[in-house]
């Protein structure tokens, strides 16, 4: 009986020299780099993914020409009734619209290729040069015009690249007695100076009936023909719907 105390004393000994048991560490959450990221979104298998900007063909838009007018209408054209005009270099009354070949020295005026002035294809553009005979000047006198309230005169006005000058555009009239007048609508450009848009509002002469007049003046003899022209770009009087 005395071996029964001494064997249960034996195996209490032969559990307390067993190695302990490490319990395993708890799991740690995955870092920023270690997180996948989302696929790469993919179009659906009945849809054609749209070309890129560098895959698409370069197209050079079409020249489109000058709107004269959006909105309203235009009331009196001044590049259309050209040769309607009486044409006067402040000396001289002039042929209006002569043959080609005919003496220019007078003055003359014309409607011009916009392409050859570095302009938009279809833009209407009106060249006058003035006088090189000693008058130094050109006026374009029209068909006698009712003015409305809202009526404005727009052009744009520049020098002739090709060409230098130093030069005054302006638009004056005719009253209806037949003496004529000058206005505040002038402007003096000369060459390297930027294109010019004048947008005047003739209000101030609603109801009256005049002869409205372009003018290219100029401030010194011209010796030169080769020189002091003047683009008017789609001039015109604008009248707003009624």
């Amino acid at each position: 009986m005395r071996l029964l105390p001494i064997l249960i004393l034996s195996l209490i000994l032969t559990a307390c020299r067993m190695p302990a048991i490490t319990p395993a560490a708890p799991p740690t959450e995955p870092t920023a780099s270690q997180v996948p990221t989302d696929p790469p979104t993919l179009p659906a298998p009945s849809e054609t993914p749209a070309p890129t900007a560098t895959l698409a063909p370069s197209l050079t838009p079409e020249p489109t020409a000058t709107p004269y007018a959006s909105l309203g209408t235009v009331a009196l054209d001044f590049i259309a009734l050209l040769c309607n005009a009486e044409w006067l270099n402040g000396g001289q009354h002039l042929e209006a619209c002569p043959a080609t070949g005919a003496d220019q020295s007078g003055g003359f005026a014309a409607a011009v290729d916009p392409v050859a002035e570095g302009l938009p294809f279809g833009t209407p553009v009106l060249l006058t040069v003035p006088s090189w005979n000693g008058f130094s000047s050109l006026f374009l006198r029209y068909p006698s015009f009712t003015v409305h309230a809202g009526d404005r005169f727009r052009a744009t006005l520049l020098c002739r690249p090709s060409t230098p000058c130093d030069m005054q555009f302006a638009l004056q009239y005719y009253d209806a007695n037949g003496e004529f007048r000058g206005t505040s609508f002038a402007w003096d450009l000369k060459s390297g100076d930027a294109p010019l848009e004048v947008d005047v509002d003739l209000s101030a002469f609603a109801g009256q009936t005049l002869d409205f007049v372009l003018v290219l003046r100029l401030f010194h003899l011209l010796d030169n023909p080769q020189q002091d022209h003047g683009l008017w770009i789609a001039p015109h009087i604008y009248r707003p719907p009624q």
